[in-house]
């Protein structure tokens, strides 16, 4: 199954789903047939103007050329080791909003009325401006794109009120949850939780009437972070193991090793709370071997799209986050060792995700006495926060540097 986050895997889809050729793509597009070879499987990366000449001869509404630009700025950050220039930050914005702009008008154009052919081009319009909208959040973060992606919603749900059948209403309602669930995030990092949860609210309703369990559950464990954060830590494991009952063996396994990892985190927390209740540390053990097993299933190219971002270093962040709070010589030292895994495989274009990251490193490296390693830590994640504008990992990162300046 193509990766529809990437230029590649986002041609390939086009390209099958209009029925063409490399020989008719080529004369369209005015390219050569192995150039189009190279492009879609990834072995050759397009200039501007290939991208162009691709978007247009499939008709991808500039979606093509954002996300060839989105590859481009990641590449560059990692052979400039993570530094970014403000004209490729005010360039990326103008591709994305240019082509967001003509996804939505292509969206919104697409048939309506009676007609449903069990989906069709206004759902995959829709899914790949979706995409396009989370790569922009994680180059830049949740401030780029917060607008666009509540409009986006708020059009996806006007079309899911006005669904004439219950397959109709089925389809749109996966996509609703979707974008609703991307909004609750997108909320969260703003630093407005409360509204977040409403969000997430809505969204699980969405799942559930598409019956997409896998879904539903992810959305209660994103749910569950919310509520672990404004301190209702047994609320907080309290929705995790519903999560966990409603996804039983049935969903991805992808999606169960994450909720395992926040299952893991709730139970550290309240072991931290209760340094004489060590059931909670020992269940926080069990949930990450659980979460670290669940991990070797997920390479089967099968991972819905919102838990794409799951990977290696995703799980030792989190593994790094319950060792701190489990504290303890041998816990720290665990989790320092996860984090600086993590920091040495971070994904280049999850640059608004590494903040948090980069603060749990510096906690960890404060809670073991190495003030200075996590001095240059938490600098580079007041700076990532900062360049993102995400409240929720700037204030986690700033109050580290608190702490460390008067340690």
């Amino acid at each position: 199954m193509p990766e529809l986050t990437s230029f590649s895997g986002s041609m390939a889809a086009l390209r099958k789903q209009r029925n063409l050729t490399y020989r008719a793509l080529a004369e369209r597009a005015r390219l050569s047939k192995s150039l189009l070879s190279d492009l879609e499987n990834g072995r050759r990366k397009p200039n501007s103007p290939t991208a162009a000449a691709v978007d247009g001869a499939l008709g991808a509404e500039g979606t093509l050329v954002a996300m060839a630009e989105a590859e481009r700025i990641a590449a560059l950050r990692a052979e400039t080791g993570g530094r970014r220039t403000e004209g490729d930050q005010v360039q990326h914005r103008r591709d994305f909003l240019r082509s967001s702009a003509g996804l939505a008008l292509g969206a919104a154009a697409a048939p309506k009325g009676n007609h449903w052919d069990g989906g069709g081009e206004r759902l995959a319009t829709h899914r790949t401006l979706r995409a396009a909208q989370g790569q922009m959040d994680n180059l830049l973060g949740a401030a780029s794109v917060y607008a666009q992606a509540v409009d986006h919603h708020r059009a996806v749900s006007e079309w899911l009120a006005s669904a004439t059948s219950a397959g109709e209403r089925a389809s749109i309602a996966a996509l609703a949850s979707d974008t609703g669930g991307f909004v609750g995030f997108l909320t969260y990092d703003l630093g407005m939780p409360e509204l977040a949860a409403l969000r997430y609210r809505d969204a699980v309703s969405d799942a559930r009437l598409a019956k997409d369990v896998s879904h539903a559950a992810n959305l209660l464990g994103q749910q569950s972070r919310i509520t672990a954060d404004q301190g209702h830590l047994k609320d907080a494991l309290e929705l995790t193991d519903r999560a966990l009952h409603i996804a039983g063996t049935r969903v991805h396994p992808a999606v169960r090793s994450w909720l395992h990892a926040v299952r893991a985190n709730h139970h550290a927390s309240l072991a931290q709370l209760g340094a004489n209740d060590q059931s909670h540390a020992k269940e926080a053990d069990r949930d990450l071997q659980d979460a670290w097993t669940l991990l070797a299933g997920t390479h089967d190219g099968e991972a819905p799209p919102y838990i794409g971002y799951l990977d290696e270093a995703e799980l030792w962040k989190w593994t790094g986050h319950t060792m701190l709070r489990i504290g303890g010589k041998s816990a720290l030292k665990r989790g320092r060792e996860a984090l600086d895994t993590a920091r040495t495989s971070w994904p280049s274009q999850s640059v608004r995700g590494s903040a948090e990251m980069l603060t749990a490193s510096a906690s960890i490296h404060l809670a073991s006495g190495d003030h200075e390693a996590a001095a240059a830590v938490i600098t580079n994640a007041v700076s990532v926060a900062t360049a993102t504008r995400s409240a929720r990992n700037l204030l986690a990162a700033l109050a580290v540097q608190t702490r460390l300046a008067t340690a």
